[in-house]
């Protein structure tokens, strides 16, 4: 009897494991399933920006906590340079018009020591079409320390002169957006300049082989600005609705 009741709770226990392990494991998949574009915690900015913006108010980047905004450089002189990255900015805000919980931050690679000022900010903002009330485009007195910021703090990278006379123009400036959450945890990086550069390879590549057509990889190539594009809106979906960072729970 002793033995037929050792059997039963061992009998129990095996049921009662299977449960336990079964509930766990539908509930690590709808984890998972949550925090699908989940993006990474790459930094935390640790440093305040005080700027002024394209209608001369003196702003902050620590009046951004609690909102999620995105993050670019931007030359006034070289729109071309960074086209890529400010139309995905522009198209990004049309996507999410109604949330105000977004904001967007142009850094100007050139400051007012370098004659570029609110004047030259609100006027870029024109020719790009954007009049949306949730941008900012900012400039100091101090270009050094608007390059300092991006490369430090925003992790956008460097910023460089060219060789007199280059056709491309006068500053090389990184193509990247940054996307930051609402504890100002830089959160991921996208660089839509670099994806259009690697389909125009893929294209060219494909007209070389066309075999290539049938690689899923290759497939994938071939859509990279749309691959980008999917990724970066799920990680912003995602980071809209964390109740705390890194997670939705």
């Amino acid at each position: 009897q002793l033995r037929s009741t050792a059997f039963k709770l061992v009998g129990i226990m095996i049921v009662g494991a299977a449960v336990v392990l079964t509930a766990y494991a539908i509930k690590s998949k709808q984890k998972a399933e949550a925090n699908k574009g989940r993006p990474p915690i790459t930094a935390k900015i640790s440093r305040n920006f005080a700027a002024k913006n394209q209608a001369g108010k003196l702003v902050a980047t620590y009046d951004l906590e609690g909102k999620v905004w995105f993050a670019v450089p931007v030359c006034v002189g070289q729109l071309e340079e960074n086209r890529y990255a400010l139309a995905m900015m522009r198209e990004i805000a049309d996507h999410y018009s109604d949330n105000d919980d977004l904001r967007f931050v142009a850094i100007s690679v050139e400051g007012a020591d370098l004659e570029v000022g609110p004047a030259q900010l609100k006027s870029a903002m024109e020719q790009l079409g954007i009049e949306d009330e949730r941008w900012w485009f900012l400039t100091t007195g101090e270009t050094g320390k608007q390059r300092g910021y991006l490369k430090d703090q925003l992790r956008l990278g460097i910023v460089s002169e060219r060789a007199a006379g280059d056709p491309a123009g006068k500053w090389k400036f990184p193509s990247q957006i940054a996307l930051i959450d609402r504890g100002m945890h830089i959160r991921q990086r996208y660089d839509f300049r670099e994806a259009e550069e690697f389909q125009h390879a893929a294209q060219k590549k494909l007209r070389e082989e066309p075999q290539l057509r049938n690689s899923e990889r290759f497939q994938a190539a071939l859509n990279a600005v749309e691959e980008l594009k999917k990724t970066l809106y799920a990680n912003t979906d995602f980071v809209l609705s964390e109740t705390k960072t890194g997670s939705q729970e």
